[in-house]
């Protein structure tokens, strides 16, 4: 995933976690709903943390690596 679209993904989740944080605060404690708030807010921030840990790959190096196998291939064929 490339830096740009995780740091775009990861705004927009907080935006949405935020919202739902802001809901969650209104629900009674206990209800079914408040239940499936805290789920989906939990989910949201494992979401978050998960894209963070992701490695950045720069785009250079994304279609360098294939053509420098393709090279090695090549030359061990021939």
């Amino acid at each position: 995933m490339f830096a740009i679209e995780r740091d775009a993904r990861i705004s927009a989740l907080r935006e949405l976690h935020q919202r739902r944080s802001n809901t969650l605060t209104n629900v009674p404690s206990g209800s079914r709903s408040h239940s499936r708030l805290l789920a989906e807010c939990e989910d949201i921030s494992d979401e978050i943390d998960r894209l963070k840990h992701c490695v950045n790959v720069p785009r250079s190096a994304a279609v360098a690596i294939p053509v420098i196998l393709a090279v090695l291939v090549l030359a061990l064929i021939s």
